[in-house]
């Protein structure tokens, strides 16, 4: 009966993804977003051509249209109870993951059934032992929560990249500008002249803002919000400054790579710190056991010989 259940079920969701995905399966666009497809610009957050997420076309075209649907109504349930998904926003932003909000709470969804389905069908093939109903619940909100855990992993090691990255920017900003390029030309000479992900989202809110025909600097402006990266908002403070009221770029710059490499020196000092800490309880767990054993153990056998008939 539990075979007849999970194989259904699979079915019945397979099914369902391939015939949403046909043309006249899907849902028809509304009027309105089909008349927002023209407009030439580009809307943050909601751009025209959405990215390749998985690699073959097969599963773009015939699950991501599903997985998306699933995650509007996830997003939407959850936000009637009241839980704010912003967090899970910027983490996407941070991570440089733009497939969308949508997306994201779909795979966890997929990640969550096929946690639930792997130990009912591994044991109808035979692969594991019977196991209780509670497992595979168990099991279901690991698969749920997991993406969060590694969405969070991957946020914060691109974001601790990003900053690092973010020195070298504002250090070529100065040089271009006191070389006497503007500050249009310097912002196209810095973020096309390095490697990394700062760089590259960079170049992404570059070419989103020569299409709108704005000028180069909005990149940096936009740079906090779009990348989730707050500590840029000192750089684009500068930057809307020396725009606005024609403050002192080098000058500027220059005092934001000192302050971006004296908290980058500060956080280092606290990293080693808290490193400290944390190898007291292996010190004392593994490291002063052996110790005492080792000094311990050839006294105890003397005594032994001594005290022995």
């Amino acid at each position: 009966m539990t075979e007849v259940l999970v194989y259904g079920a699979l079915f019945g969701a397979g099914l369902l993804m391939v015939l949403a995905a046909q043309p006249y399966g899907a849902p028809r666009a509304s009027l309105a977003r089909r008349l927002a497809a023209l407009r030439p610009e580009i809307v943050p957050g909601r751009r025209g051509k959405k990215e390749q997420v998985f690699r073959t076309r097969l599963f773009e075209e015939g699950l991501r249209p599903s997985l998306e649907r699933a995650g509007d109504a996830i997003a939407g349930l959850l936000g009637r109870l009241g839980l704010d998904l912003r967090t899970t926003e910027a983490r996407l932003r941070a991570s440089g993951d733009h497939g969308g909000l949508a997306l994201f709470l779909g795979q966890k969804l997929a990640a969550g059934l096929i946690g639930f389905a792997f130990l009912p069908v591994a044991e109808s093939f035979g692969l594991a032992p019977r196991t209780p109903v509670w497992l595979w619940v168990t099991a279901a909100a690991g698969g749920f929560l997991l993406p969060d855990a590694i969405l969070k992993s991957r946020a914060e090691a691109r974001r601790r990249r990003m900053r690092e990255d973010l020195v070298h920017v504002v250090e070529l900003l100065a040089l271009s500008v006191s070389s006497g390029v503007g500050i249009e030309g310097a912002v196209e000479q810095a973020t096309s002249s390095g490697e990394g992900p700062l760089f590259h989202e960079l170049r992404r809110l570059l070419r989103e803002t020569h299409l709108r025909g704005e000028p180069s600097s909005d990149a940096f402006l936009r740079l906090p919000d779009e990348a989730g990266l707050p500590d840029a908002e000192s750089l684009a403070a500068a930057v809307r400054s020396a725009i606005a009221h024609g403050a002192p770029v080098t000058q500027a710059l220059r005092a934001q790579a000192q302050a971006l490499r004296e908290r980058q020196r500060l956080e280092l000092v606290e990293a080693g710190e808290r490193a400290q800490v944390r190898m007291l309880l292996p010190t004392g767990l593994l490291i002063l056991p052996a110790f005492f054993l080792v000094v311990l153990y050839p006294a105890a056998v003397q005594l032994l010989k001594v005290t022995g008939p």
